[in-house]
């Protein structure tokens, strides 16, 4: 399996216990949910590796590859839809939540995984584009959208 990051050489923080419990029990929820991007997938897995202060390794779950999002959809020059998969929404919820407590109070290796984490789960979840890249989002909404099973099934 390829890897994209390494945060072997990466110190953590140990002063405060309470902060890498709290993140690595974070981390072990989130793997739970499998992400459409490998990148975050390793990034979930080094969370977790460096806050048990194990070495790194692969994840044990399956690893899903065939999720077939739909392109951005442009309505007009302000408004934009996109397929987002309903894993990488709950990850980027734990992300928030861990990049916002931890942003200013520590600088580690756990803190630079939460960082790049977020950033790439946010613009996974919303649709930046290059030549839109200075423009503020506004009026975020979401939308679920499923389908059924028959009852045979």
């Amino acid at each position: 399996m390829q890897r994209f990051f390494d945060y072997s050489k990466g110190k953590v923080d140990k002063k405060n216990k309470d902060r890498i419990i709290f993140i690595n029990r974070m981390a072990m929820l989130m793997q739970e949910f499998e992400s459409s991007s490998p990148e975050i997938n390793e990034l979930v897995n080094w969370l977790f590796c460096r806050s048990e202060g194990v070495p790194y390794h692969d994840s044990d779950t399956e690893i899903i590859s065939d999720i077939k999002l739909e392109p951005i959809k442009w309505l007009d020059k302000k408004r934009v839809i996109k397929e987002v998969w309903e894993n990488d929404v709950h990850l980027y919820s734990y992300a928030l939540m861990l990049h916002d407590l931890n942003y200013w109070t520590n600088n580690d290796v756990l803190t630079e995984i939460i960082r790049e984490m977020y950033f790439r789960l946010d613009y996974l979840i919303h649709p930046y584009e290059e030549e839109q890249h200075d423009r503020d989002l506004e009026d975020i909404r979401y939308f679920i959208e499923f389908d059924y099973v028959d009852r045979e099934q």
